[in-house]
């Protein structure tokens, strides 16, 4: 009976293993449309302008996770990038049960002869099961008619599962335990 049991406790464990391993979100998504204007330290952005590009554009774990045309929103709508608070902005994109934010940690001006042009580093998230929120960048520009362009990368690191990996040393450290009472008994 403890033979079952051990065994079916091991069965168990490697089948939970894969299902607590989710995946990074990688690759590269563009956002388009006339939906910024730049006051010279704050950004402006019109609601519910911008949209997802082309579909054959999106890389990566994008083609799964959004779709072309896909429309979304900024919030706040105004950002202060001379004095920007981390994670005070959301880019969201979101049609039935498709969602997908971009939380922006930083957002810097990149003033090297580009006027307009701005980096931010953040995290995107997908409410589709199976992805990890995974650290990412963000960079766009501003035209001086208000068009803004952006390019948004996911990691390509993959983390270390760690949920798995404490499982994994969990069970071996139990199958020790019982080999070790089975010899000494």
């Amino acid at each position: 009976m403890r033979k079952l049991l051990l065994s079916l406790g091991v069965i168990l464990a490697f089948a939970i293993v894969p299902a607590l391993h989710a995946t990074p979100i990688t690759g590269q998504f563009t956002i388009v449309g006339p939906a910024v204007q730049d006051t010279g330290s704050e950004l402006i952005f019109a609601t519910k302008d911008l949209h997802i590009g082309d579909q054959s554009a999106l890389t990566g774990s994008f083609p799964s996770l959004l779709y072309g045309g896909l429309y979304g929103y900024v919030t706040p709508t105004t950002i202060d990038y001379a004095s920007y608070v981390p994670d005070s902005a959301v880019f969201t994109f979101s049609s039935g049960a498709t969602q997908f934010t971009f939380t922006l940690a930083s957002l810097t001006p990149d003033w090297f002869g580009i006027p307009g042009y701005f980096v931010g580093t953040g995290t995107i998230a997908s409410l589709k099961p199976g992805f990890d929120p995974t650290p990412g960048w963000l960079s766009f520009s501003t035209d001086p008619d208000g068009t803004v362009n952006f390019s948004a990368t996911g990691s390509t690191v993959a983390p270390t599962p760690e949920p798995s990996t404490l499982l994994l040393l969990g069970t071996g450290l139990v199958g020790a335990v019982g080999a070790l009472r089975r010899r000494l008994a």
